[in-house]
């Protein structure tokens, strides 16, 4: 007993934040209110952010600060241990586990003490916000003081009957602060809604949690009246920057929630050079190979696309425009076409389409009569038809019984089976059709007549059949149609290539040649 006692006189026993202890301390926290005076740009992140000198803190104290996440994990485990020992010791056959007690608590407390050092360490490399990081090292700290009260009432008290209630009183705070303040841990390095992001619906119901859906980028009405910042730039970095450059957590003494913070820079600087993106570290950040340790946003974060980087580079080229609109800057046909898949007309045909759910058992009757049908992604609601191995043909009769789930199919393959343009009379009732497989079959320029009436249809084969050069002329303008296969059919080579001259856009195989 005296070892222990011995050992906790020599025990730092306070993880003080402040700095009234050091007469520097004070003078660096002066130093740095003159200059936010100064300089009105040091204002967001001066007078909310914990600073030190201007060297900040020793790569030394960073050091050892990394090994927060080695020791935090201890107190925990020993605590959690204490609390489970001295309440499974209550029966008789585990009554000898109690004399472990005072030893798990003590070993709470050490490693209390070690995980609340080492935090703060890392605290003093910056990047998180002052009241999450204050409120979790006020738990953290209440957290040792109450097991250590345990202890000694433990080693001390523990005979007494009036202190035994106390003393295992003592443990259930402490077990329920060790949860409260491992909460607020894994809020400050993984989201405030870090605990209930992935919780089950009902069970978020039963507790009244409710979540924030993950942003979504608006899409932009207008392109030429479009703010380039407040419309387009702004909306990448808070869905994609924000949730690590923000109020309550700062990666790198970086913050991107206006504009005006981020050409502020952070703890090494200005991240953006004015017409340069290449010289510019948030642009050079996105650009960096996948594995690469410097590359923003890190692993396992949400990435931004190969458009939206594309975009930020174009964005600090142009000189960084703030109020700008789109029609107010030169554009090049590239970023022309990356800004119009943000707008309502840009967007494909599954992004901008909403259809119901089809009737399960509708699907089930359609498929007793030979008919494969299955959604064309999981979660979404279209769907794709094809046929059964052993049906060879359709008729009229069996195509009309597809009527019903008009609004769901976008994928046809009726490839190698027998059909005819009778069959296909109905065919432009289907106006959400995308794809169109008809290779093989008996269609002719009928069936192609029909398919002008498909104004989403993106994908068509009629690779041999019998269609012409009459019937190609019902699909050369069509605006939508992205391929299209006419290999070994009537159709002759000059009038494909015509075709192609008048729609360089449009892939067209007519075979080897």
């Amino acid at each position: 007993m005296k070892i222990i006692f011995a050992l906790l006189l020599f025990l730092p026993v306070s993880t003080n934040y402040e700095t009234e202890a050091d007469p520097r301390m004070n003078e660096s926290y002066t130093a740095i209110s003159q200059d936010t005076m100064q300089d009105p740009h040091a204002t967001a992140a001066g007078s909310r952010y914990v600073n030190l000198d201007e060297s900040e803190s020793s790569d030394l104290v960073l050091f050892f600060g990394r090994f927060h996440p080695v020791f935090v994990h201890l107190p925990i485990g020993f605590l959690l241990f204490a609390f489970l020992l001295e309440f499974v010791s209550l029966i008789r056959r585990f009554a000898y586990l109690n004399d472990a007690v005072p030893f798990a608590l003590l070993m709470g407390v050490l490693s209390g003490i070690a995980a609340g050092t080492t935090g703060y360490m890392l605290s003093l490399g910056g990047g998180y916000g002052e009241d999450l990081l204050s409120t979790h090292k006020w738990l953290g700290i209440s957290m040792t003081l109450i097991a250590l009260a345990a202890f000694f009432v433990r080693i001390l008290y523990y005979d007494h009957p009036v202190w035994k209630k106390v003393f295992r009183s003592l443990l259930i705070v402490m077990v329920g602060v060790v949860m409260v303040t491992g909460h607020y841990g894994g809020s400050l390095t993984h989201g405030s809604d870090y605990l209930f992001r992935y919780m089950p619906e009902p069970l978020r119901s039963i507790i009244g949690v409710e979540l924030e859906e993950e942003e979504q980028i608006a899409l932009i009405e207008d392109l030429d009246t479009a703010r380039i910042y407040d419309d387009i730039i702004h909306p990448i970095l808070r869905t994609r920057c924000q949730s690590c450059h923000n109020p309550d957590r700062t990666e790198g003494e970086l913050l991107m929630t206006s504009l005006d913070q981020l050409m502020a820079g952070g703890e090494s600087g200005p991240v953006i050079v004015e017409n340069n993106a290449e010289e510019s570290e948030l642009f050079r950040r996105l650009i960096l190979p996948a594995r690469d340790e410097e590359r923003m946003p890190p692993r396992g974060r949400r990435q931004l696309t190969s458009d939206q980087i594309r975009l930020i580079g174009w964005w600090i080229d142009k000189g960084v425009p703030s109020s700008q609109m789109v029609s107010e800057v030169d554009i090049s046909d590239e970023i022309f076409g990356i800004l119009n898949k943000l707008t309502v007309g840009g967007q494909s045909f599954f992004a901008r389409t909403v259809v119901p759910e089809a009737d399960p058992d509708t699907i089930n009757q359609i498929s007793e009569h030979g008919f494969r049908i299955t959604p064309i992604a999981e979660g979404m609601n279209f769907l794709r038809v094809s046929l059964s191995a052993s049906k060879t043909s359709i008729s009229e009769e069996d195509f009309k019984r597809l009527l019903p789930l008009s609004q769901q199919i976008t994928w046809i393959d009726f490839s190698r089976v027998e059909v005819s343009d009778d069959v296909l009379r109905e065919l432009s009732e289907f106006k959400h059709l995308t794809r169109l497989n008809l290779a093989n079959t008996s269609i002719g320029d009928q069936t192609l007549e029909r398919i002008r009436m498909l104004p989403n249809l993106e994908y068509l084969n009629v690779y041999g059949t019998e269609v012409s050069d009459d019937g190609l002329q019902f699909v050369a303008d069509h605006v939508n149609l992205k391929s299209l296969y006419v290999w070994q059919t009537k159709i002759n080579k000059e009038t494909v290539e015509e075709l192609q001259k008048n729609r360089p856009n449009l892939y067209i195989n007519f075979g080897l040649n």
